[in-house]
């Protein structure tokens, strides 16, 4: 499964990539993020890998992120967990002074239960994933 998000935030190119980059304000954006913790590498860095750790209703789940490549207007993450492998390449571009695209492309590999999941209710990874593209940009616009 692969789709594309994207929006238009109202700030400039280089303090939206700065902010995505900073993992302390994961916690100010991130819907449902109850931990971050760095395993090897350091901040967003090439290499890096964490674990996410959230909490969506009462279930409690983690997904490890490598980050593949980060240079700063690019980033590409491979995230894992039970049944899902997910490769996420991160866009930012200037179109303006003020203003950056912020476009999320996602490919999703979906194994047991979870591809039955997928199959029947597709839309549910994109509602996801727009959620946190709109949160992020709910969080840029209101940094000083």
């Amino acid at each position: 499964m692969k789709y594309t998000i994207d929006t238009e935030i109202n700030k400039p190119l280089d303090m939206v990539v700065t902010l995505f980059n900073d993992v302390d304000s994961f916690q100010k954006w991130m819907p449902g993020i109850v931990n971050h913790t760095i395993l090897k590498g350091q901040s967003r860095n090439m290499g890096t890998q964490s674990i996410f750790t959230f909490k969506m209703g009462s279930k409690i789940f983690e997904m490890e992120e490598t980050v593949l490549l980060n240079n700063q207007t690019e980033i590409v993450s491979k995230f894992s967990a039970n049944g899902i492998l997910n490769t996420q390449r991160t866009l930012f571009s200037k179109i303006g002074e003020e203003k950056t695209l912020y476009q999320v492309n996602e490919s999703f590999q979906l194994k047991g239960f979870i591809k039955i999941i997928g199959f029947l209710m597709p839309g549910s990874f994109k509602k996801q994933t727009k959620q946190f593209v709109d949160a992020f940009k709910e969080f840029v616009e209101n940094e000083n």
